[in-house]
């Protein structure tokens, strides 16, 4: 994921490859198709001239961008040789990606977010709190979901509550605000 220090997205799971957005439905009669994206720069698919498509990264298969128009909420793009919403329809549910070296430069102290999902999740005393596993990117700001078990926390990733993030060891330091519970 790109953008806001962080990136938005999912990572393949060779870490080689983003996921920029994901094909939700065909729009309109000529093949176009609406993208919720999966970044935080939506502007970045105004440039993409290719990029590449699957459900994950081991089924990937290049397609060639004609177009793309950013919108409100979503991008529509459209994919050469892609006519008909007929054929549109077959991309639904597909996500678009791109080659982690084409990922959007990060910010200073900026991280992608992909590279955070399954680090462990401490407590500034050291207690195991659980994995990160998914990350929601919200207006005000991105929300760590972390679980134990069956257990889920959902974390505000702000500075006042993520303290330190160690890539290296893959550890998240966090503190725990009062009211912060498990669900």
């Amino acid at each position: 994921m790109e953008g806001r220090g962080s990136s938005s997205g999912t990572r393949g799971a060779s870490g080689a490859w983003f996921s920029i957005g994901r094909i939700t439905r065909p729009l309109g009669v000529g093949g176009a198709v609406r993208v919720l994206p999966e970044t935080d720069s939506p502007e970045r698919f105004l440039g993409l001239e290719r990029a590449f498509l699957g459900r994950d990264e081991s089924e990937l298969k290049e397609a060639e961008i004609a177009w793309a128009k950013v919108r409100e909420r979503d991008v529509v793009v459209k994919f050469v040789g892609v006519d008909s919403p007929e054929q549109a329809e077959e991309l639904r549910e597909l996500r678009i990606w791109v080659p982690r070296e084409e990922a959007l430069p990060l910010e200073e102290d900026g991280y992608y977010i992909p590279d955070l999902l399954g680090m462990e999740v401490v407590t500034e005393d050291g207690e195991l709190l659980g994995t990160l596993e998914e990350v929601w990117t919200l207006p005000a700001n991105d929300v760590y979901v972390v679980r134990r078990g069956r257990r889920e926390l959902l974390l505000p990733a702000t500075g006042e509550v993520v303290r330190k993030v160690d890539l290296e060891a893959g550890r998240i330091v966090v503190k725990l605000l009062e009211g912060l519970e498990w669900s």
